[in-house]
Order: structure tokens, then C-alpha cells, then sequence
């Protein structure tokens, strides 16, 4: 098959997939109101594949012939990496620089399961064929793949096999020579207009006991048992009935959260990446982040870039962009945006080679900025509420300034210089979406917990660090001087 268009893929989603959101069940997830705008995000991808402005960004040369999907390209390169980013990049400019799951982030559990092939060998030869088939398929059609990696978890001082409810974390409850049956849940973002779900096993101690919940495969999101069960939208009654002028973000781009359960899910072997394994639940857990910690940071620049952009509209609009004070807060949300652009280039430039012949970026360098965003993204976010002031959460709704009785004053009190009312409310509703809304709060949980708690991070850090010459570095002052310098003292 060859890549999907937007027009196929709005078609592909009206499959019988079992979707619930409100305690109702959705019949068509790319005409409710809660999930259509996303889907016309999401279709508006699918349309960069074809503009020939886009093309050498988005797609790539298949060696059997046509173009594949970069999303799903394993970097082979430091050219990969930077055209990598310039794709995620393009996306980020041309639909929306606060998106998050779209797919070029979440094949990165594929990436690692193709370069580890001496690995997976060594458990079973179908897990690497299974990866490198699912990869190759998602180059040719560029299906949505998302996620599935956090567990409902239950009693957190309890290990999976020690809960009271065996299924908290998906579970493993039947091999047979078809395949696996696999039971539990698993959180997700965008699963519900997504084709894929690539499922992992949660962080946890890989004891024996575990063995059933080390497990890893392909799900597409229509197969029978999959229930999506989906939160609430950001705007009541969805983001399709809300004015797109008073709630710029979550009108359009509520990337909704889903709870997929696997009420006895068959895997064929095909789709298995591995099964009851917990060694190599521990092992490549650990290598999850090679590539997608680059598309994180990615998304982190655009996030901060749009974070100095609406400030820099606000002081302007309101006056107050020669304020030293003012321009100190914008400054440090210039410094938060170059930094975390510091540490993307840094671990492209830096790149390291895997055992495979791949390339990743530069694992200090990325696992140090990830955990910088994490760390730092809430307060620039906080930086941006004090240039704003309190008037992004008192400020009239557009139908107030709409309203031919309420207008006229609404257009007086908003306007300031050059600056129409319009303008000005417009910038404050993008502002109050920052900082103050239901959207914003998401985006600060999001920032810390998407790409594992800090601590994880910190963790990844550390073991990624050359602590060794480091250490030596150290160590080297205060080791006997040598008589040369005995001598000179």
C-alpha cells in the first residue's frame, strides 16, 4: 500500500472501533465534537506528505521504490537526526507548536527493537522480524502508531504480581502457537483516532514473578477487546462547539487522553515484540529514550518559542515592552527557548553511533535537556502569567464582543494604541490557554510526567553521564603531585 492521505485516513478511522467519552459511546470519532478537531489536525499531516514544499521533510526514498514516511525512518545519520527535527519542525509551525502525539515520537520502541536484533535472537528470531515488519509497513502506509505505556498501576507499593486485581498492569494470560492473549489497560494520548498502538511494559522490578506482565507487541486500535474509554474534553461538550477566538488551543488541538482496555486481546506472533521475557522488559527499557527524548526536545522548542512569542504581543499590545522588568522576564523566556534548542543541537552534533550501525543523538546531552524542560517549563509558563497580569482571566468572552449591546464597550475598554480590541483579545485568550486554562494544566502535567517523572530522567541522566572521566578529571588534582612540580613549589 502506499502512504495514506487525509481523505483515506478520516475513512480508515470508521472501522467499529469501541470509543466511550461522557459514559457514551462515539459512532464516528471524525465527526464528534470532542474528537474532530484533532482529527482535522491529524489530517492536516497527513496532507504535508504530498505538498512538494514538504516533501525531502517529511517523506523519504524506499529502497524498493516510492516514498516512505519519515516518521518512521531509523536514523542511519547525523542527516537523519537534523531532517528528523526539520519535520517534527515543520508540523509544529504549520498545524500547531503545542502538539505532542502524532507519531514520529512513539516509533521509537521500534527503533530500539530493530537496532537490538543480536538481542531479541537470542529470546526468539520472530521478535526482531516482528519489529522490522511493523516498521517497514509503517514506513509504506504511515499509519497513526501511538503509545501505550503507563499502567493504572493500583497499589504503587505493591509489585504487578502482588496486586489484588492481576490485570492493574497488562498482563499476559495465554500463549498458544497463533499468537498471545493479553488482559489490563494501559493510558494513552490520541489513541482513540490513532490506527496502532505500540504497547510496552511499565517501569516495575522484573522479578520472576512479573514474568507475565513483561510483554511488548503491536495492537492495532479497532482489534476486538480494545475499549477506549476516554477522559472528558477540555471544553465542555468538545472543542468543536467552542469559539476557536476565546479557546485558540483546546478548540482545536485537545489531544485526548484515553484509557485502552484489553479485555483478552489476541496478538498474533507477528505483532509480538517480545512475551514473558523480564530480562528484556529491564534491558530495553532502559533504551527507550534513544530517539525520543529528540522528538521531545523538538517539541519543547516550539512550546518555548510560542511562550516568547505571546509575551512579546502582550507587553507590545499593552505598552509595556520597554519596562525593564518586563523585558527581564521575556529575556529569561528567550534564555529557557535557546537552551533547550542548545541541547537538541548539541545532541545531534554530538551523536554516537549504537551497536547496530544507527545513529542516536547523544545521550547526556538529550537525557540533561529533557530533564532541564521537565524541571523548567512550569515556571516559564509562570513568567508569562506575571506579563500578563490578571486581565487574561477577566477578560468578556467573544460573544460579549460580539454582542451589538455589549460591543461598542468591550471594543472601547480592550483597545489601546494601534492595537484593536480584537487583537488584543484574541492574544490574551492565547495567553489565558498558557497559563490559566483547563489546556494549561495538562500542558504542565504533561511536561513533567510525559517523558517519565524527573526522577527517571535524573536517573537516565546519571547513567548516561561519563561519570568515569569526570571522576578522573577529579581525581587527578588530588593524586600526588609529580616532582616537576615538588620541585617547582
Amino acid at each position: 500500500m502506499a502512504l495514506l492521505n487525509a481523505r483515506e485516513y478520516r475513512r480508515s478511522l470508521r472501522d467499529g472501533r469501541q470509543v466511550w467519552i461522557g459514559g457514551e459511546k462515539v459512532d464516528d470519532v471524525t465527526t464528534h465534537p470532542a474528537f474532530a478537531p484533532m482529527v482535522d489536525a491529524v489530517a492536516a499531516i497527513y496532507d504535508l506528505h504530498f505538498d512538494p514544499a514538504y516533501a525531502e521533510r517529511m517523506t523519504f526514498a524506499l529502497p524498493e521504490g516510492g516514498r516512505g514516511s519519515r516518521f518512521y525512518k531509523l536514523p542511519q545519520s547525523r542527516e537523519d537526526l537534523v531532517l528528523r527535527r526539520e519535520m517534527t519542525l515543520a508540523i509544529l509551525d504549520t498545524i500547531c507548536p503545542t502538539m505532542d502525539r502524532f507519531g514520529d515520537e512513539t516509533v521509537s520502541a521500534l527503533f530500539v527493537w530493530s537496532d537490538r536484533k543480536a538481542v531479541l535472537d537470542k529470546y526468539d528470531t520472530r521478535y526482531h522480524k516482528a519489529a522490522e515488519g511493523w516498521l517497514h509497513r509503517l514506513q509504506r502506509e504511515n499509519l497513526f502508531l501511538t503509545s501505550g505505556n503507563t499502567d493504572p498501576k493500583g497499589d504503587r507499593s505493591r509489585g504487578p504480581h502482588e496486586q489484588d486485581d492481576p490485570d492493574l498492569y497488562l498482563r499476559v494470560v495465554k500463549e498458544t502457537d497463533a499468537g498471545i492473549v493479553i488482559r489490563g489497560a494501559k493510558y494513552e494520548t490520541g489513541a482513540a483516532y490513532a490506527h496502532v498502538a505500540c504497547l510496552k511494559p511499565t517501569v516495575g522490578q522484573w522479578v520472576e514473578a512479573n514474568r507475565d506482565y513483561a510483554v511488548s507487541c503491536i495492537v492495532p486500535l479497532d482489534a476486538p477487546g480494545v475499549k477506549h474509554i476516554c477522559r472528558a474534553p477540555l471544553v465542555k461538550g468538545g472543542g468543536a462547539t467552542a469559539d476557536v477566538r476565546d479557546r485558540p488551543l483546546s478548540a482545536r488541538f485537545d489531544e485526548i487522553d484515553t484509557l485502552m482496555v484489553f479485555d483478552d486481546v489476541f496478538v498474533p506472533w507477528e505483532n509480538v515484540l517480545f512475551s514473558r521475557h523480564t530480562e528484556l522488559a529491564a534491558s530495553l527499557r532502559a533504551d527507550l529514550t534513544w530517539w525520543s527524548a529528540h522528538g521531545y526536545l523538538t517539541r519543547c522548542v516550539a512550546k518555548a518559542d510560542l511562550l516568547v512569542g505571546t509575551a512579546l504581543l502582550i507587553a507590545e499590545q499593552s505598552g509595556t515592552l520597554s519596562i525593564p522588568a518586563i523585558r527581564s522576564k521575556i529575556s529569561q523566556l528567550m534564555v529557557f527557548k535557546e537552551t533547550v534548542q542548545g541541547f537538541l543541537l548539541g545532541s545531534e552534533a554530538a551523536c554516537d553511533v549504537t551497536p547496530a550501525g544507527n545513529v542516536r543523538p547523544n545521550q547526556a546531552i538529550q537525557n540533561a535537556g529533557r530533564v532541564f524542560c521537565s524541571q523548567t517549563y512550569s515556571q516559564m509558563t509562570h513568567l508569562l502569567r506575571e506579563i500578563c497580569g490578571g486581565a487574561v482571566v477577566m477578560m468578556p468572552d467573544r460573544a460579549s464582543f460580539d454582542s451589538p449591546e455589549t460591543g461598542p464597550w468591550v471594543s472601547k475598554f480592550f483597545r489601546v494604541g494601534k492595537s484593536s480590541a480584537d487583537l488584543r483579545l484574541r492574544t490574551m485568550a492565547l495567553a489565558a490557554e498558557l497559563t490559566s486554562s483547563n489546556y494549561a494544566g495538562r500542558a504542565n502535567a504533561y511536561q513533567l510526567f510525559a517523558e517519565t517523572p524527573v526522577f527517571a530522567q535524573e536517573n537516565a541522566l546519571f547513567n548516561t553521564f561519563d561519570r568515569e572521566h569526570a571522576r578522573n578529571r577529579a581525581l587527578a588534582l588530588i593524586a600526588d603531585a609529580p616532582a616537576s612540580v615538588a620541585k617547582a613549589a
